[in-house]
């Protein structure tokens, strides 16, 4: 079942943002910081954004989805952007994480937003992507400045 987040489910977004970050691309590159994805969780959901949460057959909160709408930089049209979408590795066979991104696209599309934009994180999830219509517009790097010689 999808639903929207509400303050009663941040620490249960900031347990998953935790399992993303460690697991993720950004494992790397940067550490874990919950209270400030306690922060952005209320921004989101209290601002231009929403975050969707997933959960399983037993009622546990296995994923969530979360973006944030604004006028895009070039065109002042509002855009969506996914600032977070994370399934636990044990629960992405079910179909919930495509249900999520599902949900994201008619809420941001009731909020206003002409367009969504997401990130890849491998070729795997680039193709899905493509798969439901989207176009990879560019692709993100990032570099820790104070490496810099």
């Amino acid at each position: 079942m999808v639903r929207e987040a509400t303050e009663a489910d941040v620490p249960r977004i900031v347990e998953l943002g935790s399992r993303s970050l460690e697991n993720g691309p950004y494992a790397s590159m940067m550490k874990d910081a919950p209270e400030q994805s306690a922060r952005l969780a209320l921004q989101v959901m209290h601002g231009s954004g929403k975050i969707l949460l997933y959960e399983n057959d037993e009622g546990e909160v296995v994923g969530l989805l979360g973006f944030a709408v604004f006028p895009h930089y070039f065109t002042g049209q509002l855009t969506a952007n996914e600032i977070m979408w994370y399934m636990l590795p044990e629960e992405r066979a079910g179909g919930g994480a495509l249900k999520l991104l599902w949900e994201a696209e008619k809420l941001a599309k009731k909020m206003g937003a002409i367009y969504m934009g997401f990130t890849a994180p491998d070729e795997k999830v680039a193709k899905l992507y493509e798969r439901f219509g989207y176009k990879q517009i560019e692709v993100s790097f990032m570099k820790v400045l104070n490496a810099v010689h």
